[in-house]
């Protein structure tokens, strides 16, 4: 997970406030709509389902919280301390829970990375920032992307599949699955 990660982090140093009214790949979202699911999935929801703690019931996970004030730092924060539990001997093991019911940890790991990766593309293209995936971290967020497309695509969060070739590099392929042409560029 720190590999994922390191690279988001990277690029959200370079996003700025004066960004945040840009449109994104992600239908009816701006880089705000998009800084602020980042802010709490990757961080806030991440590290709490890594570390195997029960759902809050106090609204610190509501998706209706404005993190952008605090972009990068709170991101950066979250996102780094979500990737060391990610990371820590045992993490993986068992099972943990998200929204629904408990899941292998590893499931979770897996699509969670997927989504890290994903949404730091979408940043990059919305911004025009570079952003470099490693070919193996690409690889596990295009196989859990292609795990959850049916699912994703019933839930109105991954468009149709946008082909792309065969031998085209992993993180085309996640980003096709998703629904996402990774030749888009703003």
């Amino acid at each position: 997970m720190s590999r994922a990660t390191s690279g988001v982090v990277a690029l959200a140093a370079a996003v700025t406030p004066d960004q945040f009214d840009q449109p994104t790949p992600c239908p009816e979202w701006t880089v705000r709509d998009l800084v602020n699911h980042l802010t709490l999935w990757s961080g806030v929801v991440a590290e709490r389902v890594a570390r195997k703690l029960p759902a809050p019931t106090d609204g610190s996970e509501d998706e209706a919280i404005d993190f952008a004030a605090q972009w990068p730092a709170r991101f950066v924060d979250g996102a780094t301390r979500a990737a060391e539990a990610w990371d820590a001997p045992g993490a993986l093991d068992g099972e943990t829970s998200m929204m629904s019911g408990p899941r292998p940890a590893r499931f979770f790991h897996d699509m969670l990375l997927a989504e890290l990766v994903l949404h730091g593309w979408d940043l990059a293209t919305a911004t025009g920032l570079p952003f470099d995936v490693d070919p193996e971290v690409a690889a596990v967020a295009r196989d859990s992307t292609a795990a959850m497309a049916e699912q994703g695509r019933e839930y109105g969060v991954f468009g149709p599949e946008v082909p792309v070739p065969a031998d085209a590099p992993a993180l085309s392929q996640a980003l096709g699955v998703s629904g996402r042409d990774p030749e888009l560029r703003r």
